[in-house]
């Protein structure tokens, strides 16, 4: 399905572009700390930094590997369905937190701090945006693997590129029933059908060769002349004349 492969690459695009945004922001956040320790930390920071690493690592070697092999383990449907909703909790966690250490901030957003609220809006909007696109495109793909599988076509161990959506695959409403007439094909030979059926015995129609009757010595309608046979042998049974 052409257009989910490009739903699935520009996903990925974007988680990649908010796991940049959040690990500079968090680092930055977290940077003075190791300066001066007195100062509060921010539970999104970290949070933030730990998403970004998860997703730098794995994501943009998922996208490479699928575009030069085919087949791999990382882009099965199934396993891209479990690290992404993995990922997008992590994301969501991000934002929230950072949602919530916007409302309830210690500093006044003045021109001191302008950088520290900035980098808490950016950490909450990228944490949420992140967690959205992901779970839109997980969600996407589960229901379509569901109504593919109850069709009975199953797509899970496939990747997107290779996972064929619009093909065939039987439906419980209407399952093919197999028609009595080739039963064994239509190039099946008679030996073969007999091995296959063995109640059915083969046969040629017309006969290739015509078998002609052993001689009885008994005349026979379908010879012109009347057989002979040696004195003695006509009727082996009758007594002499006298």
């Amino acid at each position: 399905m052409y257009w989910l492969s490009i739903f699935r690459i520009a996903t990925l695009a974007f988680a990649i572009l908010s796991a940049i945004v959040l690990l500079g922001v968090g680092a930055h956040a977290l940077a003075p700390t190791s300066t001066f320790p007195e100062i509060p930390t921010f539970a999104w920071a970290g949070l933030g930094v730990a998403t970004a690493v998860f997703a730098l690592l794995t994501l943009p070697a998922m996208l490479v590997i699928d575009f030069l092999r085919t087949g791999a383990f990382s882009s099965m449907i199934v396993v891209e369905l479990a690290w992404f909703g993995f990922l997008g909790v992590l994301f969501l966690a991000t934002g929230s937190s950072a949602a919530e250490r916007a409302a309830d901030f210690w500093v006044t957003c003045n021109t001191s701090a302008q950088s520290l609220c900035s980098e808490n809006s950016a950490a909450a909007a990228f944490g949420f945006l992140g967690w959205l696109v992901l779970w839109a495109y997980s969600t996407t793909l589960l229901v379509l693997a569901l109504i593919h599988a109850n069709r009975g076509h199953y797509v899970w161990k496939t990747s997107v590129k290779e996972a064929n959506f619009f093909g065939a695959g039987i439906s419980p409403a209407n399952p093919m029933v197999p028609t009595t007439l080739n039963v064994y094909g239509p190039e099946a030979k008679p030996y073969e059908a007999a091995s296959l059926n063995p109640a059915q015995m083969p046969y040629a129609y017309p006969p290739s060769t015509t078998a002609s009757p052993a001689p009885s010595g008994y005349p026979h309608p379908s010879f012109g002349q009347p057989a002979t046979a040696a004195p003695g042998q006509m009727y082996p049974n009758a007594s002499p004349q006298v």
